[in-house]
């Protein structure tokens, strides 16, 4: 041991970045004397201590306690920077992966990197875990953190490295799916979507189990389901079908867990309903295995469907259900109320079309690219062809052959299903 003056010690580039609680380690000093000396090598670099160094400073010492020594290589001289300071542990989340990060390598720059597979007395992560006194599981999380800090410094906003590490795995996620959408695309997949003409409960009977990311879809709640009509919401303008409550529970009571089957674990549905129809439709879906939010999100179409002669409110909102097989997060922090306008008039090929302005959205909320959406009541294709626009796999099924080709001709495409796509959906 010895006494220097603090002014001959030279600091160098140093890891750590915050030194939080000087003042309460200057006080304790000041009070009890330095309880651990600095560690310098024989020219009084620093090697470790630099906290208690900056307390002297602030002090006003002029000498301090430290401990030297020599004959170390520049790799020895990180590793017990690195070591001193992990093991204090009093390092910001992102120092500290990083720092577990550095010495792992500069282990394995000493012994030898061991290779996987072989038996070698190369430095294994195992090392590295034994070395920090921690699980190897936890310190292969803070590595494999440390280096996504390099390509995501957004992470670095995050307050721990838990949630760090949870969106890191989202990140990744997304450029590998992104990456798989980019080759589906090219060999034509995403282009060809499958339009099926028949009954959607037989034709998603063929379908293979867990092969839908997404289902998005606006059931027909008439009694004539051949004209895919939606009960309870025609306007004086549409053609008048009789409401058969009975038979659209009954068509839901078939149709939901096909759906339920399809849908890959930890995925979303969306389901366009009447209001008054939200309570019976929401027991449906929790009859089948769905999670259903208990509260409707709101289509706000800004305009109304009809004029009131002041007799009544403008109707000019359309709600529809949120609902989950398992667990999965939302491509961000949405609204629940989406103010979107209606499809005109004049545009509508279908009665109840929706806008694909709102369903792009619900499917980038709730899908990735490359996934595949179905809409098993397609009506007038509106999902699929939003599905198209944002680079996702898309399957519709729809009954009514008027619809059907309108669907075709909207499209651009022919009848043929996509042998490649037919294959990944029947499995």
């Amino acid at each position: 041991m010895a006494q220097i003056k603090i002014v001959d010690i030279i600091v160098g580039e140093r890891f750590r970045k915050s030194f939080e609680g000087i003042d309460e380690l200057a006080a304790s000093i000041r009070d009890h004397g330095l309880i651990e000396p600095i560690v310098c090598d024989e020219n009084n670099c620093l090697l470790a201590g630099e906290r208690r160094l900056k307390a002297h400073q602030l002090l006003k010492m002029e000498f301090i306690e430290v401990r030297h020594l020599s004959e170390l290589n520049e790799l020895q001289k990180k590793e017990i920077e690195l070591e001193e300071n992990l093991h204090r542990k009093d390092f910001t989340w992102s120092e500290e992966v990083t720092a577990k990060a550095r010495l792992h390598t500069l282990k394995q720059q000493i012994h030898g990197a061991a290779v996987k597979g072989h038996d070698s007395e190369g430095w294994r992560l195992k090392d590295t875990a034994i070395a920090l006194g921690e699980p190897v599981g936890t310190v292969s999380m803070d590595i494999q953190l440390a280096r996504g800090l390099k390509a995501f410094p957004e992470l670095l906003k995050e307050k721990s490295k838990t949630v760090a590490y949870k969106k890191l795995k989202n990140l990744q996620e997304n450029i590998l799916q992104e990456e798989l959408a980019k080759r589906m695309k090219k060999i034509g997949i995403l282009d060809n979507p499958s339009i099926i003409n028949g009954n959607c409960i037989e034709e998603m009977g063929k379908m293979q189990s867990e092969s839908v990311d997404l289902i998005l879809t606006d059931p027909p709640y008439g009694i004539d389901v051949d004209e895919s009509h939606t009960f309870g919401r025609m306007t004086p303008t549409d053609t008048k079908f009789e409401d058969g409550e009975a038979e659209t529970i009954d068509l839901l009571d078939k149709a939901i867990p096909e759906m339920y089957r399809l849908l890959k674990q930890d995925r979303h549905m969306f389901m366009f309903c009447a209001i008054d129809k939200v309570g019976k439709i929401k027991q449906l879906l929790e009859k089948h295995g769905f999670w259903v939010h208990h509260i409707p999100l709101i289509w706000d179409k800004g305009s109304g469907s009809y004029p009131s002669q002041s007799t009544t409110f403008v109707h000019s909102y359309e709600p529809f259900l949120h609902c989950m097989k398992g667990k999965r997060k939302l491509n961000g922090t949405p609204r629940d109320v989406f103010q979107v306008k209606r499809v005109s008039n004049d545009k509508k090929v279908h009665p109840t079309e929706k806008p694909t302005e709102l369903l792009r959205e619900l499917i980038g909320l709730a899908t990735l690219a490359g996934e595949m959406v179905l809409d098993p009541f397609a009506g007038s294709g509106a999902t699929i062809v939003s599905a198209k626009e944002t680079n996702r796999q898309a399957c519709g099924v729809e009954l009514n052959d008027v619809y059907y080709q309108g669907i075709i001709k909207r499209l651009g495409t022919v009848a043929v299903k996509d042998p490649d796509l037919e294959e990944d959906i029947n499995g």
